[in-house]
């Protein structure tokens, strides 16, 4: 009796959804932030003149911006003394003893623009440098990564490191620590100058009310933070969905999916439009709140400061505890200066975390361990004959888990070796040993008889020629895409690749022939051409070794055929590994590997191995009558 699955539980789900929210926000936040810090300064140091230029700007602007009320203070002070003389003695109204004070006062306010200015246009430069140095460093690093860490992450991981990471390091930490050290100095010296007017009972309570702005700025951040986090989430979801519906359009269409597709489209709006409104409506409250306590804060000053006066001038208060009006006016425009970068501090919080997170991320690609150095003391002088061995071999990806064991081979010169097997039987790993790609854990490979591990990589790889099941074009002219295998090949060469290939005359049919743009991937082209023209680069290179993994499995049966013709010509002189699936595409092999959990249990030539009865002669079999193909 069949049984049937348990529904899960509401809170189940509940529990489950928390989970992975508490895992995406935890993703968000540094796990070293100090460590993190200290590194990303450390990136910084080569850059030091230019930080420091933005760094001494930003200070600049920000004292400057702190000493000019001051000055407005006097100048009003300077304008109500000279109206209450008048008023007292009847003397003529002048201006003469604030032209001084008008004169610091359009300077500072002045040199505060020009540092402003400065500031901002070093920093972009220096933000600039900054990306391009990073993404320099980091492109450098993955060039010297080994191809089992490439294995271990998707495009996408790698690719979100080298663009968003780097871009959210570079402008949104580089601005916080700008930001931070200006608001210290704005917040320490505006309480300094409210403290030089004597009014402490006004500095008391301008800072009393801080805490209170501040506190709702977290509060509310954390809030719309949630929100935020969602409305990205299902930004995500629908990016996800919009790719998979392109990518497989034609899926969708010929299963008649049309509305499914539709109807989860419009979910997913509906949540995003959701996530959206609650994220920027709960966002839009801080600001009015902000302003509200802001006015608030305004209004207690302003009367307090107003009772203060009167009650110096009334004899409530003795003479000289108080000053004037301009001293309120400054006081006024110092409790701004002390108060909006403490709310702004709580702002930036988040944007803190997440650079820094973004730099952990940055930082754990150039902490992976490099490929081992090159050992140069073997560099071939010439091109190899192509004599390939591999003498008790033993690999494994992953450790405690062989793949590949006592594995022993001996390719001669000019040979085909076929190289067949059941899916993990380790077919592609002889080629990614062979290619340096991975290192054996035991054994040695030799090309003429010499190690390839003593000789770098650069010359063992000038000798092989690939041609792989998985087509790869890069956007750029045809003849571009076939020159990538050999950079000198000039233009006959490569036309007499593209015949031997059998796709010139289809070039030729192109708008403009050898010089027809491609499209990324050569999308604007059909799969079985971007074969061809894989061939046609492989066929420029002129190698000596060729490896070939199934390499007209994309073409059509006439085209293959045409194809095995030019490949027999080519491979003559040349040692050729072909990995095959297609048994049919083999017969004519000088060897047959045929291996089976990383062992080869049987070799030979196909009429040999056909007459043994045995695991191939199961495979080959499998593959032309009903039978089921054998496990590994």
């Amino acid at each position: 009796m069949k049984k049937t699955k348990k529904p899960v539980p509401e809170t189940e789900y509940i529990s489950r959804y928390g989970a992975y929210r508490k895992q995406r926000e935890d993703e968000q936040k540094p796990e070293n932030a100090k460590a993190t810090v200290i590194r990303f300064f450390a990136l910084i140091k080569p850059h030091a003149f230019g930080m420091a230029l933005v760094v001494l700007s930003a200070m600049g602007s920000t004292i400057c911006n702190v000493l000019a009320p001051d000055h407005m203070g006097k100048v009003i002070n300077i304008i109500q003394e000279a109206i209450a003389d008048r008023a007292l003695h009847g003397t003529r109204i002048t201006f003469d003893a604030a032209y001084s004070e008008l004169f610091l006062l359009g300077l500072f306010y002045g040199l505060a623009v020009v540092f402003a200015f400065t500031q901002e246009f070093f920093s972009a430069g220096l933000s600039q440098r900054l990306v391009c140095d990073l993404r320099g460093r980091l492109n450098g690093k993955l060039s010297v990564l080994p191809l089992s860490y490439f294995d271990s992450q998707t495009k996408g991981q790698v690719i979100s490191k080298m663009i968003n990471d780097i871009e959210n390091v570079s402008s949104s930490l580089q601005g916080s620590v700008v930001t931070i050290l200006t608001s210290f100095i704005q917040v320490v010296g505006s309480l300094v100058m409210m403290l030089h007017t004597r009014n402490y009972l006004m500095t008391f309570v301008a800072i009393c009310l801080v805490p209170v702005s501040a506190g709702l700025s977290y509060v509310v951040s954390k809030k719309s933070k949630v929100w935020y986090r969602r409305y990205w989430d299902t930004m995500g979801d629908l990016n996800g969905h919009i790719e998979e519906m392109y990518a497989g359009h034609t899926l969708v269409r010929m299963f008649g999916h049309e509305d499914r597709s539709i109807s989860e489209f419009r979910d997913i709006t509906i949540r995003l439009g959701h996530n959206s409104f609650m994220a920027n409506m709960i966002a839009g409250l801080l600001n009015p709140a902000l302003t509200l306590i802001k006015n608030v804060n305004y209004i207690a000053l302003c009367l307090l400061g107003g009772w203060l006066f009167i009650g110096v001038h009334t004899g409530r208060f003795p003479p000289g505890s108080f000053g004037g009006i301009g001293d309120i006016t400054a006081f006024l425009s110092y409790s701004g200066y002390f108060s909006s970068p403490i709310i702004s501090l709580s702002k930036i919080i988040n944007s803190i975390q997440s650079s820094l997170a973004s730099a952990e991320r940055v930082f754990s690609i150039l902490d992976e361990p490099e490929e081992a150095p090159d050992c140069t003391d073997n560099e071939p002088d010439a091109p190899a004959n192509g004599l390939v061995e591999f003498r008790n071999v033993n690999f494994s990806y992953i450790p405690d888990r062989p793949l590949i064991t006592d594995l022993n081979l001996t390719a001669a010169p000019g040979s085909v070796t076929a190289i067949v097997g059941p899916t993990g039987a380790g077919k592609t790993t002889i080629v990614n040993l062979l290619m340096r790609f991975y290192t054996v854990n035991a054994g040695n490979i030799y090309l003429d008889g010499t190690d390839i591990y003593t000789m770098s990589r650069e010359a063992l790889r000038a000798n092989f020629g690939m041609v792989l099941q998985d087509t790869w074009l890069f956007k750029g002219t045809v003849r571009e895409n076939i020159r990538y295998g050999r950079a000198d090949a000039t233009d006959e060469e490569i036309e007499e690749a593209a015949k031997n290939a059998y796709i010139y005359d289809y070039i030729m049919s192109l708008p403009k022939g050898f010089d027809t743009e491609l499209t990324e991937d050569g999308a604007n082209i059909s799969q079985g051409q971007k074969q061809l023209l894989t061939i046609a680069r492989a066929l420029v290179a002129n190698p000596r070794v060729l490896i070939l993994d199934e390499a007209t499995s994309s073409v059509d049966t006439k085209t293959e055929q045409k194809i095995q013709v030019a490949m027999d010509k080519l491979m003559e002189g040349r040692t050729t590994f072909v990995i095959a699936h297609r048994l049919s595409t083999i017969k004519n092999a000088d060897n047959i590997l045929v291996m089976k959990k990383g062992r080869i249990v049987e070799q030979g030539t196909h009429e040999s191995l056909l007459k043994a009865d045995g695991f191939y002669a199961l495979l080959y079999n499998s593959q032309y009558t009903d039978g089921i193909p054998p496990e590994d």
